[in-house]
């Protein structure tokens, strides 16, 4: 019985992160797979593997999610504020449940695989939209969302992901495989311009000029796809209008007040962290925190009474919008303290794996997803912190790490 369990346990693992793009279709499995994964860890687990675990990173981690739950249960707000609690426990959740599995390099694949059925599935709506009569424009985002599996956002965090997966799999010599590696990022990449996701074209422009400054024993194919990433977004930009106001943030009917006038009028998300900035200036929770339900439901006080277009404030009171920076939403929910927490197991996790590529650009892209999204608001962010966890705190063994160590 633990022979067998130990030798599909990996694969339970992965087919979970092959599903998450797909849980508005099967939403059910990613719940089975982890039930499944948490009644058979006891099975196929030993004490070696906890050595796995890089200790102090890993603490300061628990540490933050001990502190935020004793929080949320001396305050009363347990129960209230469970959604979010639920999927960071689910972050280090994920880290613990992978200590059994050898290595990396499947659960990178399988993120990579992932991408590139969720671009297939994509493309292929697209393609059965258009059959039916309804109205594709090329790169014009807008009609795209509808076909999307889930938030264009998660989808733009799966692709950097997986590129950057892709790229840490790549030998530093030639070997065969390589190609397949080259066309995911490709394939990456394009769909990341095709869906126009902002956060996510900067993240790959941070990322790519990040890697100068690592040595690099594979700059053929870096400057292959460095060059393709930016040859696109040239091409794009100059002909595809909607990709111009994503970028720019221009409206047709906006008018000519700059770059940063327009920003300011016409992006959701300054509305939102001024009405969050206010909150954290009248509420006097600098060391207790507003808990993070009672921070959602001040952010729709906010938006009541301060928003004047009618329009603007039925829409953001309507979604309900949270803060959309998980940074700012630690501090209103958790005070200074659980914030100090946050940012500090980042910078020491950042300074740790400072010298090498792949733990870096992992780090780096979730930090700026961070800071337009809250991930722990939602089951596929918790999903995906918790894959940057596993990079980050689980020792890769010596095959593994010397393939890091070629990036």
């Amino acid at each position: 019985m633990r022979i067998l369990l130990q030798s599909i346990y990996p694969y339970m693992f992965l087919l979970l992160y092959l599903t998450i793009p797909f849980d508005n279709y099967m939403r059910a499995l990613p719940n089975i797979l982890l039930i499944a994964l948490a009644l058979a860890f006891p099975f196929v687990v030993s004490k070696n593997d906890f050595r796995k675990l890089k200790r102090l990173p890993t603490l300061l981690f628990i540490g933050l999610v001990l502190f935020v739950l004793g929080q949320a249960l001396v305050l009363g707000r347990l129960q209230i504020d469970s959604p979010v609690l639920e999927k960071i426990n689910l972050t280090i959740g994920l880290v613990i449940l992978y200590v059994p599995i050898q290595g990396f390099k499947k659960i990178k694949k399988a993120l990579i695989y992932s991408s590139i059925a969720a671009i297939v599935f994509s493309v292929g709506s697209i393609i059965i939209g258009v059959y039916q009569g309804a109205e594709f424009e090329l790169l014009n985002s807008g009609n795209l969302i509808e076909v999307m599996l889930v938030d264009r956002l998660y989808l733009g965090l799966l692709c950097v992901f997986s590129i950057v997966a892709s790229y840490s799999l790549l030998k530093k010599t030639y070997h065969p495989n390589n190609a397949y590696y080259v066309v995911a990022i490709i394939l990456n990449v394009l769909f990341i311009l095709l869906i126009v996701s902002r956060i996510a074209i900067i993240a790959l422009i941070v990322l790519f000029i990040l890697g100068f400054f690592y040595k690099r024993s594979k700059g053929t194919q870096l400057v292959f796809v460095v060059a393709t990433l930016f040859l696109g977004l040239v091409l794009v930009f100059i002909l595809n209008n909607d990709f111009r106001k994503k970028i720019l943030y221009t409206p047709t009917n906006a008018e000519s007040k700059g770059l940063v006038a327009n920003t300011l009028e016409t992006e959701p998300r300054t509305i939102i962290w001024n009405c969050a900035i206010t909150i954290s200036e009248i509420q006097n929770e600098f060391w207790r925190g507003l808990g993070f339900a009672s921070t959602n439901d001040e952010l729709i006080n906010c938006y009541q009474d301060s928003i004047q277009d009618e329009q603007k404030r039925a829409w953001l009171v309507a979604k309900k919008y949270n803060t959309h920076n998980q940074f700012l939403d630690m501090y209103l929910a958790t005070g200074i303290i659980g914030t100090v927490l946050f940012v500090g197991f980042i910078l020491f996790v950042f300074l740790r794996n400072k010298r090498q590529f792949f733990p870096t650009a992992v780090l780096l892209t979730l930090v700026l997803f961070l800071l337009v999204e809250n991930l722990f608001h939602r089951q596929i962010g918790a999903y995906y912190f918790g894959f940057a966890l596993i990079m980050l705190l689980i020792k890769a063994n010596k095959p593994q790490n010397e393939a890091i160590e070629t990036l």
